[in-house]
């Protein structure tokens, strides 16, 4: 490969400066350059340097594997089901490996929604339309995503909402969401229609950041009483649901 032009540089004395794959030039005192076809220009050490190619030729060489190392990562094939959990690379690779182990009533009552599914579509239609904004070029050796909700700390801008029949997906049900919520260091919801009772979620996972979530029921001193055991509990936040006056059918 051939080309012909010229670069603008702002370099630094004992610079270099990679403009090609065999082609650069080095910034020392008195300014100079070496490759070749080039030439540069400049005063005393340092500066700006208008480098000059004239028809230069580029050699083409295979990467070496210290350079790739970093970016290919190869690792060794996980074959435990614990493992492929753990390095599943998203959601759906998740819902993949829990389809081919649940019961279908179980996984689709999870998995699905009421009726035609339109809320659940539009939901995840919204949360596709969500983007990041990188900042690049900045230190990320040490990426702090800690924040405070409701005035507690949460490792994360996350919370485990609630979700009824737990124990329908594993055999500890809310407890074992509770315990993984408590260790990542942040907030647990627990739904009315939870396969674990207040007490024992709040027995079993003391320390962790616990709210219940109350269905507003006809009998309101039957709420009331689900209200003080959680404040006994130690539960934090009240998440009340006030749009559900007729349960959805599930199809």
């Amino acid at each position: 490969m051939r080309f012909a032009g010229h670069l603008d540089l702002d370099l630094e004395e004992g610079r270099r400066v990679l403009l090609g794959w065999t082609t650069w030039a080095y910034c020392s005192r008195g300014a100079g350059a070496k490759a070749a076809a080039l030439s540069a220009c400049g005063i005393g050490s340092g500066g700006r340097y208008r480098v000059e190619v004239k028809n230069a030729r580029l050699n083409r060489r295979t990467p070496r594997w210290s350079e790739l190392r970093e970016l290919v990562r190869v690792k060794a094939p996980r074959i435990s089901r614990a493992a492929r959990v753990r390095e599943a690379p998203t959601i759906w690779d998740l819902r993949s490996l829990a389809k081919s182990r649940t019961p279908r009533a179980a996984f689709d009552y999870t998995d699905g929604a009421a009726e035609a599914e339109i809320t659940l579509n539009r939901s995840r239609e919204i949360y596709r339309q969500v983007e990041f904004m990188p900042s690049v070029l900045q230190d990320v050796s040490s990426v702090d995503l800690s924040t405070r909700i409701l005035g507690k700390p949460s490792s994360m801008p996350l919370i485990l909402s609630p979700t009824g029949f737990t124990r329908m997906m594993h055999t500890q049900g809310e407890i074992a969401v509770a315990q993984a919520a408590s260790e990542a260091g942040i907030p647990y919801t627990l739904s009315t229609l939870g396969t674990t009772s207040i007490d024992d979620l709040a027995a079993a996972v003391p320390n962790a950041t616990k709210w219940f979530q109350l269905y507003m029921m006809k009998d309101r001193e039957f709420s009331k009483d689900l209200i003080e055991r959680a404040r006994l509990g130690g539960y934090s936040a009240l998440f009340v649901t006030v749009d559900v006056p007729v349960a959805g059918a599930r199809l």
